[in-house]
């Protein structure tokens, strides 16, 4: 609601009426007396005020009545959940320390006020007025959203509080500094504090002065933060090859499957050109990451790697680390590409139902694949699959004594009887039942030889004796 007020008489008159249809309107919760004048007749403000205590968002940016509204957001009566103090300039002026205390003891009162905006009022020009505000939104823990966009924050010492306030936060979700023309070094001080933050979900950097360098400084973060869900970067002097790839690395390293899935994030998405610039795969990575399931999440990048990002992934040497029962899974993606055949469909634009290379180049890479894969032949060998292998594939060695080779032929699964077993035979002369003897095994080599040399000596014996 935007009502514009004159200067006449009346002023109080028609605050009352103001006041009076806003408090019997049944669905009224939002309310906007931007450029109305109100500040200046603190009677009628109080007058209208009174009328929005059951509002829930109210926007005014009158510098005049700003000590009128912090002493009506102190109060416990009102439930106004979002309060927009934008373009007041608090911090200009002879009443500016004044104003930021006021701002300070309301903060700390307060227990209904969920988003705040302070945009635009300079409040890092002067680090004893930031170092105020950031006291009383301290001691605030009903705050969730913060904006603090076009507020000179780029010094070191006013960037230093705020990554203060960051690291022991534990209820901001949402924070917004765009347009403070914001350093690369003075961002690597707030991401630092964002490795160990739990909470904040939505960080706004856009429009300032962050280069390439800290790039690094993001990647580090992103690979150890898990809340984080929106970064927006966009405005910023990130070049396309040093800085755009680099960061978006953070969100699916491609240089081995396993930093695909264990290095990558899985939760945040980067926001720099809005669209694929240069090669970028933007699109497809913050499309993957809004998915609920992490491990549709890392299939989608590991064929989104294979097929655009890094295509050397087909290498087999990158295999050597994965287990022998997942296998079959990696093989499976080395065939999909997103955008054949339906595969990818709400992830890319482009759904076609041929491949975008030729049908043998897959199946020849997923040859390779197989063949020069150390731990193949593993497959085929004798013996229980489940714990015989290690994390890299290879069968496992045990110390044991050299038994000779037994062909394919001699060799008995474990548990195999060593012996036939005799079955019982009807013997029809005796009319019973009984069991054969077995029969005897056929004579060694060793024992032809020692009845050899009996039937010998028998033989000279009855020479002499004749």
């Amino acid at each position: 609601m935007n009502v514009l007020f004159g200067s006449e008489d009346g002023y109080n008159a028609a605050a009352k009426l103001l006041s009076k249809s806003m408090k019997k309107h049944p669905e009224l919760s939002y309310v906007n007396l931007t450029s109305t004048g109100l500040g200046a007749n603190d009677e009628a403000l109080k007058l209208v005020l009174e009328g929005v205590k059951d509002i829930n968002n109210f926007i005014m940016e009158d510098r005049e009545g700003f000590t009128t509204m912090t002493n009506f957001l102190e109060k416990k009566k009102n439930s106004i959940t979002a309060f927009s103090m934008d373009g007041m300039h608090l911090a200009e002026g002879d009443n500016a320390k004044a104003n930021v205390k006021v701002l300070e003891q309301c903060l700390e009162k307060n227990t209904t006020l969920e988003q705040l905006s302070l945009a635009s009022n300079k409040l890092g020009s002067n680090d004893r007025i930031f170092s105020t505000v950031m006291s009383g939104m301290k001691v605030n823990s009903s705050l969730v959203y913060v904006d603090l966009s076009s507020n000179e924050i780029r010094r070191m010492p006013t960037v230093k509080l705020l990554a203060k306030y960051l690291r022991n936060n534990s209820s901001l979700i949402g924070l917004d500094l765009r347009f403070n023309k914001l350093p690369t070094k003075s961002a690597d001080v707030l991401v630092k504090a964002l490795k160990k933050n739990t909470t904040l979900e939505d960080l706004c950097l856009a429009n300032n002065n962050i280069g390439d360098k800290s790039v690094e400084s993001f990647t580090d973060m992103l690979q150890k933060n898990s809340t984080l869900k929106s970064l927006d970067l966009q405005g910023n002097n990130l070049k396309v090859q040093t800085g755009r790839k680099g960061m978006f690395k953070a969100l699916c390293d491609t240089t081995s499957l396993d930093a695909i899935a264990n290095n990558s994030n899985h939760t945040c998405r980067i926001i720099i050109a809005g669209k694929n610039y240069g090669g970028t795969c933007e699109e497809e990575l913050n499309k993957i990451n809004a998915l609920e399931n992490e491990g549709e999440k890392i299939r989608y990048k590991v064929v989104l790697a294979l097929c655009q990002m890094n295509k050397e992934l087909y290498d087999p040497r990158t295999f050597d680390d994965i287990p022998l029962e997942l296998m079959p899974r990696v093989l499976e993606l080395i065939q999909l590409e997103i955008g054949c055949n339906g595969y990818g469909e709400g992830i890319t634009k482009v759904i076609t139902k041929k491949r975008s290379s030729k049908e043998g180049d897959h199946l020849s890479k997923l040859y390779d694949a197989i063949h020069q894969w150390p731990a193949f032949p593993s497959l085929f060998s004798r013996g229980p699959g489940k714990g015989c292998l290690t994390k890299t594939g290879k069968l496992k060695r045990k110390r044991e004594k050299r038994v000779s080779k037994v062909t394919d032929e001699d060799w008995e699964p474990s548990g195999a009887r060593k012996t036939k077993r005799r079955r019982w035979r009807w013997d029809y002369e005796e009319n019973r039942w009984y069991q054969p003897e077995p029969e005897p095994l056929p004579p060694s080599r060793s024992s032809s030889r020692s009845t050899a040399a009996v039937s010998y000596a028998d033989v000279e014996n009855s020479e002499d004796e004749s």
